[in-house]
């Protein structure tokens, strides 16, 4: 994940996607993406819910909710392309990267960046090159943000309860896993400080790690998903919360 500062369009399109997602039950299936296209905004999506929802009257609420923490908050035209009552199947797995940091969605570059109040945005997966927000004509949300937790969004938080047990004598930087709660798909630990698969870290996470995701889905429903774009380096308590029972040896 990338991530930027906090009155950057790409935070304004991943915390509209959000407020979006926030009239939806948490039940119900949805992915929303939100496209700041300058003269409008392409709102596409699909989602189970079947009573559609008034667009326009959203973003006047998201507008008056928001403002005074968006300097910059121009919301004009929406163009509504959500399809309802729709059948989607629950996510099967998510491959994500997590690093060794105060919150581990992102590189340790990036809250440096941020910290510093530098303009930029370092992209790790392009090699730490800077990108400026404004080389980009189109601006569109991003996972995990509009995404329902049964859309590999618990998957998401899951992965980063994992990596905040990891202890330092692991010697990671950071990791990429595979999650799942389906039985064909293989839980996988891909090591970036050794550069390969690690059976070994695989085999302790697995060991103290039952994957019943309930409780976090319980907790997850009832904060605030904004913050996540209004305080990205902030991370919820009971994300954070060490297994005791993880144990290098």
């Amino acid at each position: 994940m990338i991530l930027k500062s906090k009155n950057s369009k790409p935070s304004i399109v991943n915390i509209f996607a959000d407020f979006i997602l926030s009239k939806i039950p948490h039940e119900e299936e949805t992915i929303l993406q939100v496209a700041d296209c300058n003269n409008f905004l392409l709102v596409k999506g699909k989602t189970s819910y079947n009573v559609p929802l008034n667009l326009s009257e959203i973003k006047d609420e998201f507008t008056t909710k928001f403002e005074s923490i968006f300097p910059d908050l121009k919301l004009t035209h929406t163009i509504d392309l959500i399809e309802y009552d729709c059948d989607i199947e629950p996510k099967k797995s998510i491959t994500q990267t997590y690093f060794d940091t105060e919150n581990c969605s992102y590189h340790y570059k990036q809250i440096e960046s941020y910290l510093s109040d530098d303009s930029y945005s370092y992209d790790y997966i392009l090699n730490l090159k800077k990108i400026s927000d404004e080389d980009n004509l189109i601006h569109v949300s991003e996972f995990p943000h509009g995404y329902s937790l049964g859309q590999g969004r618990l998957f998401y938080y899951y992965g980063k309860h994992i990596t905040y047990s990891i202890p330092s004598s692991a010697l990671f930087t950071s990791v990429t896993l595979t999650i799942s709660k389906e039985p064909e798909t293989e839980f996988l630990v891909y090591n970036n400080f050794s550069g390969e698969y690690d059976d070994y870290l695989k085999s302790v996470i697995l060991d103290v790690f039952d994957f019943d995701m309930s409780w976090l889905e319980t907790e997850i429903k009832k904060v605030d998903w904004f913050s996540e774009i209004t305080n990205p380096l902030e991370e919820y308590d009971f994300v954070k919360k060490i297994n005791k029972d993880f144990v290098i040896i």
